[in-house]
């Protein structure tokens, strides 16, 4: 079979997979919860009743719901398709591991994207950005939809086989990574020590970069943010692969 038949074969069950997921997740309970809901009570918890600029609300509202969006998806596909045996027909399909990753990936990358354009709409009406400013704005929007689609996966590869399971694992990593980020306090008023521990959180990189282009204020040179964010790009697929592989088994 030539390359290109190969190519045109894996095209099509990779969008048959994001259309499986689009059509069966996207409007499961855990997704809409921890997706849309969760995020937008979290920030008005916050800002109700503080007198802020609406101005330096934004970089926060929009990493936030970035952040909860592409890691709503990808984290309940698995166990769900584990406990259905519905990952096995995926198998035999067949499609590659690689295939069902990329099409989960997709699937939660295009729920992120939809949910961050109102937080991008929002930040139209604050700011008036120029043309390079909202092209920056929505780059780096869908780097970090990509990168925590991902991320999401990776947190949903242990063998389980109920969701309630993953998302019990995805609440106890991801809140911890908001509070030290740069969300609600930024990164220049912590205190030292959360400083140097907001440099290992992923997301600290993403609040960095949206608050250099909405706000000025910046904690890191954006090409310090750029490096490190590709660099954690390439090992977290790595990783997600690696753990994906090792667990399939236990999965069938």
């Amino acid at each position: 079979m030539s390359r290109s038949a190969k190519l045109s074969i894996r095209s099509r069950q990779t969008l048959a997979i994001i259309l499986k997921d689009i059509k069966m997740y996207y409007t499961r309970g855990p997704t809409l919860i921890f997706g849309l809901l969760f995020p937008s009570f979290f920030f008005l918890a916050f800002v109700v009743g503080r007198n802020m600029d609406p101005i330096f609300l934004m970089p926060g509202l929009l990493a936030m719901v970035m952040f909860f969006s592409a890691t709503a998806v990808s984290p309940v596909i698995m166990p769900i398709e584990t406990g259905t045996h519905t990952l096995e027909r995926l198998i035999t399909y067949p499609a590659p591991y690689w295939v069902i990753l990329l099409g989960d990936t997709i699937a939660s990358f295009m729920f992120a994207m939809v949910s961050s354009s109102i937080p991008l709409i929002m930040v139209l009406v604050f700011i008036s950005p120029s043309i390079f400013t909202l092209i920056f704005l929505i780059g780096i929007t869908v780097l970090g939809a990509f990168f925590f689609s991902f991320f999401g996966l990776l947190l949903s590869s242990p063998p389980a086989d109920q969701p309630s399971t993953i998302m019990m694992i995805t609440s106890l990593v991801k809140f911890p990574l908001i509070f030290i980020s740069g969300i609600f306090v930024p990164l220049a008023n912590l205190p030292p020590q959360f400083q140097s521990l907001a440099l290992f959180s992923p997301l600290t990189y993403f609040v960095d970069l949206f608050a250099g282009q909405i706000t000025g204020r910046q904690f890191l040179d954006p090409t310090i943010d750029f490096i490190v964010i590709l660099c954690m790009l390439v090992v977290l697929a790595k990783v997600t692969e690696m753990a994906f592989k090792r667990s399939l088994s236990k999965r069938l």
